[in-house]
C-alpha cells in the first residue's frame, strides 16, 4: 500500500475540486476517485521536494529519457515525436514560441525549431535541462510550470507529453497554461488513460499506473471536463495504444481471446478499443479561444441548480411528457 519507504509523503482531496470523499479503486498505491468530480488521483504521494529529488534519477540506465551520447544521436531520437508535431501543427495558425513543458533533453523541441518555431522548456530532471540548454542551445528552465516567469499571453503552442499526470498541481498548472498562451493558441499531449482496455484487465499490472510519479489518472471524459472547466475549446481528443504499444495490446487480446488467433486481427481489435475511447493514452489538442466571446460561460451550479428543479415542475404538469 504505500510504495514510497520512509520517502516523505502527503495526504491530498481531490487536486481538481478539494473533496475529501472518494473510494480506492486501484490497491497498488492509494488511488482513488473522487466522489464529487470522478477524477482518480494518488491521495498519499509524495512531497514536491521529494518528487524533485527523485526525478533526478529519472534519466537513469535503461529510462527511456536517458541522455543521448552525442547531438547526432539525438538527431535520430524517436522522441522527436514527428507524427505528433505533424498534428499538433495541422491546428496551429503561426510560428510562434513552442514550450514544451517536462521536454526531457529537448529532442521535440530540437524537432520543432527546425520547423521554424522558437522553442522553450521546462524541465525537472536536471541533467536533461542541461544537456538542452548546452548541447542543443535550447533554453529549458529547472522550474514546476507554476513556479515558472513566463509570461503570459507569449507561446503559441504548448505541450505535454505524457507530463499532465505527473504535475502536483494540476488545477493550478491548467490555469497557468492557459494564461502563457496567446489568444487562438494550442495546448496538445498526451496522458495514459485509467479506462484502457489494458487497465482494466492489467489493474495493478498496468504500467501506467506508476505509483511514483503518476499524481492523477485521466479519463476521457474527467480530461475534457478539466481543459473545458478552464476555457479551452476541444478540437480533438482520441485514445491510441501510442507509446505502451499497439503489438503488446494485441498479444494480450490474444491471449484473452482465443477467437482471435492472428496478429492482424488481434491489432483489428485494438483498434476497436482505441474508436470505442479504450486505447492506452489520451492524445487532446485544446484551444484558448480567441477572444473570452469565443468561449462558452458556463451558469453558476446554484442557477444551473433551480433551472433544473424548474424544468422538472414544468414538465411534471405539462399535459405532454417528453
Amino acid at each position: 500500500m504505500n510504495p514510497f519507504g520512509n520517502a516523505p509523503t502527503e495526504q491530498i482531496g481531490c487536486p481538481f475540486c478539494g473533496s475529501v470523499h472518494s473510494r480506492q479503486v486501484r490497491q497498488r498505491a492509494d488511488i482513488v476517485q473522487c466522489e464529487s468530480c470522478n477524477t482518480v488521483y494518488l491521495r498519499t504521494r509524495l512531497t514536491k521536494d521529494a518528487m524533485y529529488q527523485l526525478y533526478q534519477q529519472y534519466a537513469d540506465g535503461t529510462s527511456h529519457m536517458h541522455i543521448p551520447a552525442t547531438v547526432a544521436e539525438a538527431k535520430q531520437s524517436g522522441l522527436r515525436r514527428d507524427y505528433l508535431i505533424d498534428e499538433i501543427t495541422s491546428h496551429t495558425k503561426h510560428k510562434g514560441v513552442w514550450l514544451d513543458v517536462g521536454c526531457g533533453w529537448g529532442a521535440m523541441l530540437d524537432n520543432v525549431r527546425q520547423r521554424g518555431f522558437s522553442p522553450l522548456g521546462i524541465e525537472l530532471t536536471r541533467a536533461c535541462a542541461d544537456f538542452a540548454t548546452m548541447q542543443l542551445q535550447i533554453p529549458v528552465s529547472n522550474v514546476q510550470l507554476e513556479d515558472s516567469r513566463i509570461e503570459q499571453n507569449s507561446c503559441s503552442v504548448l505541450s505535454m507529453v505524457h507530463v499532465l499526470e505527473h504535475l502536483p498541481y494540476p488545477k493550478q498548472a491548467l490555469k497557468r497554461v492557459y494564461d502563457i498562451l496567446e489568444p487562438g493558441g494550442m495546448f496538445c499531449g498526451i496522458v495514459p488513460n485509467i479506462l484502457s482496455f489494458c487497465s482494466d484487465v492489467q489493474q495493478e499490472h498496468w504500467e501506467w499506473l506508476d505509483p511514483f510519479h503518476h499524481y492523477v489518472h485521466y479519463t476521457p471524459s474527467t480530461l475534457r471536463k478539466h481543459l473545458e472547466d478552464v476555457g479551452f475549446i476541444i478540437e480533438n481528443m482520441y485514445t491510441a495504444s501510442g507509446d505502451y504499444g499497439k503489438d503488446i495490446v494485441a498479444n494480450i487480446v490474444k491471449q484473452l481471446l482465443p477467437q482471435v488467433q492472428t496478429q492482424e486481427d488481434a491489432l483489428g481489435v485494438v483498434d476497436v478499443f482505441n474508436a470505442d475511447g479504450k486505447g492506452e493514452e489520451i492524445r487532446f489538442f485544446v484551444r484558448k479561444p480567441e477572444s473570452s466571446h469565443q468561449a462558452q460561460a458556463k451558469p453558476d451550479a446554484g442557477i444551473l441548480d433551480y433551472a433544473h428543479r424548474m424544468l422538472a415542475q414544468i414538465q411534471q404538469s405539462a399535459p405532454v411528457q417528453g
